[in-house]
């Protein structure tokens, strides 16, 4: 008797696990300990002794003092769910938006697709400690002619450069607050330009070419071949656009939560963190089953 054959899609779905299989493999060895030890701190009364912790079950008292008595979680929280309203839009139309730039044909497009994917890359510890110094800002002072060779180049800034220049304090303000915004929009619609543009450039031009010779607009080619052909790459952006909107350093949560591990209260940081887990793995639960519900309905 002979053995049935694998088909096309169980060698993909055999694939797609073997792919995985090392994440796996690497949270069951590194990280599954920690997290169960995380979720036990956050119903304990945890105080350090020579040698560990000394973990003494509670029960819900550190949910009850996170939500009740601690001044800043909440606030934070809803500051945190307010911000990804805004920022997820965002980011997600203005990284179409450069991808469709960039995916244009013309001259210099390797260079530009470059410089739009810099943010990204010189967002390291290192590159940003010297933005943040205005070392760069300094540097082209301490170079600039006429500049008087006693002032010191640390003590200027960009915004002080910018001054000397002869820019009114005004125009300074609006022009740094428009660099400072468009840097960061620019730094976190890097990834997701990237993963737009490769969807982009698999559209066969094909169906382009066939639309256009229907008399189709490219308002219309936008909407009824880019939209639908880039869906599965929207919701995987989307997801990631949340999860780091979320795990963003500057966030006021991820913030709270450090602080409060730093000040060695572990059980309280633990409890903050699972409640934040929980908030974060509901609402990609929600966006996960609205897109498969579209995905549905469209096939039928």
């Amino acid at each position: 008797m002979k053995k049935p054959h694998m088909t096309i899609s169980g060698r993909r779905a055999m694939t797609g696990r073997l792919f995985v299989l090392p994440f796996y493999i690497g949270f069951a060895l590194f990280f599954l300990k920690p997290a169960v030890e995380s979720l036990t701190f956050a119903f304990s009364d945890v105080t350090i002794k020579r040698g560990g912790f000394d973990v003494v079950f509670s029960g819900l008292k550190n949910l009850r003092y996170i939500f009740q008595t601690d001044p800043d979680f909440t606030k934070n929280l809803v500051a945190s769910l307010t911000s990804l309203l805004y920022t997820v839009p965002v980011v997600i139309i203005a990284s179409l938006f450069f991808a469709i730039v960039l995916n244009a044909k013309f001259h210099g497009r390797t260079v530009v697709r470059a410089i739009f994917f810099l943010p990204v890359i010189i967002a390291s510890g290192v590159v940003m400690e010297i933005i943040n110094s205005d070392t760069f800002a300094s540097g082209l002072i301490s170079s600039s002619q006429g500049m008087d060779a006693a002032v010191s180049a640390s003590s200027y800034g960009l915004t002080e450069l910018l001054i000397q220049m002869g820019l009114s304090e005004d125009i300074v303000s609006y022009f740094s607050y428009i660099s400072s915004n468009l840097y960061d929009l620019m730094w976190r619609t890097g990834i997701q330009m990237i993963i737009f543009l490769a969807a982009l450039q698999s559209i066969s031009p094909a169906l382009y070419e066939a639309s256009s010779i229907e008399g189709a607009s490219a308002w219309e080619n936008f909407w009824m071949i880019t939209i639908p052909m880039i869906t599965p790459m929207i919701l995987v952006n989307i997801v990631y656009t949340i999860i780091d909107t979320f795990t963003d350093s500057a966030n006021a949560v991820m913030d709270q939560i450090t602080t409060v591990f730093r000040d060695q209260q572990y059980s309280r940081a633990a409890a903050m963190s699972w409640v934040y887990f929980l908030i974060i793995g509901v609402i990609l639960g929600v966006v996960l089953f609205i897109s498969a519900r579209s995905g549905r309905s469209k096939s039928r």
